[in-house]
Formats: structure tokens, C-alpha cells, sequence
């Protein structure tokens, strides 16, 4: 029971973060330990879900309260207090970095490695190069939302060629979502459509929400299915690149808490370091219990 209602509450975390631009539901998910359970639940694979559906359907509801229960508060908090609320998602993001490192370390193939000078040197320059990767990726964007991203007209009515675009547009929002560190509603407002869809859904157009919505639902699904195979096959590139990612992800936060008098500054390294104290005790304690089960199992 203790564990289905830490898999809800992880939920609504991943919730509330995936309706804030700049913030990532994906990022929360991997912090929390459970971006595997995620990728399952969005690739629709009916034969996990079966297998773990209780921990699935926990983590599901609590995304759904999350995004309807709380979404409109954090939303304001953003709007009234920007600097803190950014300043504990830093600290969340810093207390992350050390978790995925170890998951990027523990993804290479130490057996291998060792009877192969090579193939050590390959394995870590490639991994090497995907954390870079990840960061330039995120540091390009940063620099694309500084020069100001085009305010683009609202769209409410219906067409076949916009429709179409709505569909390609929530597909690749859905996508960004899963990816951590990277904000959906951020791709939607770089593409010129956030305003339209938030729109969309405070009117209930279903006109534009049923293209959008299958946009998200084929993107979910395909994306999820591609995360989960890299992530089988390359785990050590894959959470280097993700790792990358996520430290990308602070420039910005960090954009939020600039330009603000001293006690503000001190009331958001308070905050920060609140949200950095709380990921690394959840990630050691995360990581005390699976090498219990570990020495359980043996």
C-alpha cells in the first residue's frame, strides 16, 4: 500500500511538471525512479502493464490529479513567486545529477570493457559524447527561447491543413514530454501553437482538441516504444545523453531567478536547497532499497 501511494505522489509530481513550460514530467520521472514505468504505461505494451498493473494504474491516476488538481496552482505560484518555485526545481535537477550518473555508469559493460582496451575507450568516448550531446541540444534551445520565440496568432477555427498540423505538432509535443529535460509545452510554444491549444482546451474546441489529442496519443505510444528499445540496448549512451538533458535543463530555471533584490535571493537558495535536500535522501534511500532487494534475490 505504502508503495502505491509513493508511485501516486511521484504522479502528480510528474503531472504538475509536465504543464509548466521549461519543466519536465520526464525529468521528475527519472529522478523519482520511475521513467521505466512510465515508458510502459505511455507505449501501451499490454503485457507489462499486466504484469505490474497495480504500480501502473497508481502512477497514471496520480499524473491525472497531478495535472487536474494542482496544475492551476503551481501555474500561479510560477506567475507570483517565479525565482522560488525555479530555485526548488533547480535543486531538484542538481540532487538528480548524481542519481543518473551512476544509472549511466551502471549501463556499461564492465565484463567487456575490462578484457578490452578498445572497447573501453570506445564506450566512453561515445558515452562521453552523448552527455555532450544532450547538453548542446538543450543549450540550443536556451538560446533559441532567449532571442524570444514569436508571439503566433490564437487559431480557433477548423480547417483540414491546420487540423493536420495540430496532429504532427502534439505528436512531437508528447514525444519532448517523455524525453527528460525537455518541456512539451516548450516545443508546442517554439512551434507557434501553445497559445492555440491552451486556447483550445479553455473554450473545449473539440474540433482542434481531437487532432491534438491524436497527435499526443500516436506520439505517446511510438516514442515510448523507441525510448524503451535505445534504452534496452544502449543504457550507458542513453542516460549519458539524458543526464546531458537534464543539466541542460537549469539554464532555464536559472533564467527565472536572475535580477531580483537580495532577500529574494536568499529566500530562493533556501528553496533550492530544500529541493536538492529532498531528491538526494528519496535517491540514497531509493538506492539503499534496491540493494536490499539485490541481497534479497541472492
Amino acid at each position: 500500500m505504502i508503495s502505491l501511494l509513493k508511485l501516486f505522489g511521484v504522479g502528480v509530481f510528474i503531472g504538475i511538471a509536465n504543464v509548466v513550460p521549461g519543466v519536465s514530467g520526464g525529468t521528475i520521472a527519472v529522478i523519482c525512479n520511475v521513467y521505466d514505468k512510465l515508458i510502459i504505461l505511455s507505449s501501451l505494451n499490454l503485457k507489462r502493464i499486466k504484469e505490474a498493473w497495480q504500480d501502473i494504474l497508481s502512477l497514471a491516476l496520480g499524473i491525472g490529479a497531478g495535472i487536474v488538481l494542482f496544475a492551476k496552482v503551481i501555474t500561479l505560484l510560477y506567475r507570483a513567486y517565479p525565482a522560488q518555485t525555479s530555485a526548488f526545481f533547480i535543486g531538484v535537477v542538481v540532487g538528480s545529477i548524481p542519481f543518473l550518473f551512476r544509472k549511466a555508469r551502471a549501463g556499461i559493460p564492465v565484463d567487456a570493457v575490462a578484457e578490452n582496451g578498445s572497447m573501453a575507450s570506445r564506450w566512453l568516448y561515445g558515452t562521453l559524447c552523448c552527455g555532450v550531446a544532450g547538453f548542446a541540444l538543450m543549450l540550443g534551445m536556451f538560446f533559441l527561447q532567449r532571442r524570444g520565440v514569436q508571439a503566433a496568432a490564437v487559431v480557433t477555427a477548423f480547417s483540414l491543413p491546420f487540423a493536420a498540423k495540430l496532429v504532427v505538432m502534439g505528436a512531437l509535443a508528447a514525444v519532448a514530454m517523455l524525453i527528460p529535460g525537455i518541456s512539451g509545452s516548450f516545443v508546442l510554444l517554439i512551434l507557434g501553437v501553445y497559445p492555440t491549444v491552451l486556447q483550445a482546451v479553455a473554450d473545449f474546441n473539440m474540433l482542434l482538441l481531437i487532432p491534438i489529442a491524436l497527435g499526443v496519443g500516436a506520439g505517446l505510444v511510438f516514442g515510448a516504444r523507441m525510448i524503451a528499445v535505445l534504452l534496452e540496448r544502449f543504457p550507458a549512451p542513453m542516460y549519458a545523453f539524458i543526464l546531458g538533458l537534464v543539466a541542460g535543463s537549469i539554464l532555464y530555471l536559472y533564467s527565472s531567478t536572475s535580477c531580483q533584490p537580495f532577500t529574494m535571493r536568499v529566500i530562493s537558495g533556501i528553496v533550492c536547497v530544500i529541493g536538492y535536500a529532498a531528491v538526494s535522501f528519496f535517491s540514497r534511500r531509493e538506492a539503499m532499497e534496491q540493494q536490499k532487494d539485490a541481497a534479497d534475490e541472492e
